[in-house]
This record gives structure tokens, C-alpha cells and sequence, in this order.
């Protein structure tokens, strides 16, 4: 009987330490959970908004954030995609169903506000404002996923970001205030 009790013990204990060390791995991987808001949904969204809009991405809101949150108000996506993969659930529908929108800190996603399909292609219109993999892992390299003007999605390294940041600032100042308001 002791035997068995020690056996079981043992048992018990390994099991214990599996359960607490699969936890960490998850939390070390998925910092704020897994999560599948796509950012293929979101290419996809942008460009309906701009098909239906002369070729204008969301634009004219509080902030970029609150702009972007144009495309569930619009019905061109859905609470879930629109939250990004850093902020919960349940957050993004209490604002998004009480008719609000998003903020910075209700939207996990960086978005670049004002931009036509008619701009430079090499810049970003969106990426998650944290370096997380498709379904919401850290990366490995810190690099992310980012979704060009009229150009798809393409993968920037995290060795690469830093000078893909001053890129896109260098991009933006040089955007003169006739390419701002011209149509596509």
C-alpha cells in the first residue's frame, strides 16, 4: 500500500510539474494569449473600405485607432480581427457595441492614418504593435508582418525593423500636401 502511495505520489508530482511547466511555455510564447486576428483579414477589410471609398483608407477619427475602427462600424470586419492580438476581447466589444471606438490601448494594431491607394507603395498601412507572429506569438527574430499600400503583406525582420521605422518616417515627411489630397 505504501509502495502504491509513493508511486502515485510520484505520479501526482510529475504531472503537477508537466501542468506548471506547459503554463510558462504558453505565457513565455503567447504573452497575451493565442489569437488568430488575421492580418490578411485586416489587407482585405483596408482594401474594401478604399474600393467603396475613392480609394481613401479610414481616416478622420480621433486617432489612427479610432479611424481603423471605421472598417466594424462599417461592417467591413468584425469585433474579434479589429481588437489585434494584445488586447482582450471582451474589451473591444463593450466599447464597439456601446457605439464607441478604439483607442491606442484598445487596439493592438499600428496603423498609418490618411493614406490613398494612389501613395507610394512602399508604405506600411498596417502591422501589430507588437513583434507577434500570425497567431499571436512572440516572434522569434522580433520581426512582424506588415501590410504595404496596395502591395500585399510582406514579412520585415527584426533586425530590419529599426530601419524600416526611420523608412517609413522618411516616407511619410516626404509626402507633400498635394499628394495628401489628391483621389487615387
Amino acid at each position: 500500500m505504501k509502495k502504491r502511495l509513493r508511486i502515485f505520489g510520484i505520479v501526482v508530482g510529475i504531472i503537477t510539474v508537466l501542468m506548471v511547466a506547459g503554463r510558462i511555455y504558453y505565457r513565455s510564447t503567447y504573452p497575451y494569449g493565442w489569437s488568430h486576428c488575421c492580418i490578411i483579414a485586416m489587407m482585405i477589410s483596408l482594401q474594401n473600405y478604399a474600393d467603396d471609398h475613392d480609394g481613401h483608407y479610414p481616416a478622420g477619427e480621433a486617432s489612427p485607432e479610432a479611424s481603423l475602427s471605421l472598417l466594424c462600424r462599417s461592417n467591413y470586419l468584425d469585433h474579434e480581427t479589429i481588437r489585434g492580438m494584445t488586447v482582450p476581447s471582451a474589451t473591444v466589444y463593450r466599447i464597439v457595441d456601446a457605439g464607441g471606438l478604439l483607442g491606442p490601448d484598445t487596439c493592438g494594431w499600428h496603423y498609418t492614418e490618411g493614406l490613398t491607394r494612389a501613395d507610394d507603395p512602399n508604405l506600411a498601412l498596417l502591422y501589430c504593435k507588437q513583434a507577434l507572429g500570425h497567431n499571436g506569438q512572440i516572434t522569434k527574430d522580433g520581426g512582424r508582418q506588415v501590410v504595404f499600400v496596395g502591395r500585399g503583406i510582406e514579412w520585415i525582420t527584426g533586425s530590419n525593423w529599426p530601419s524600416f521605422l526611420q523608412e517609413q518616417k522618411d516616407l511619410l515627411a516626404k509626402r507633400s500636401l498635394d499628394e495628401k489630397s489628391v483621389a487615387p
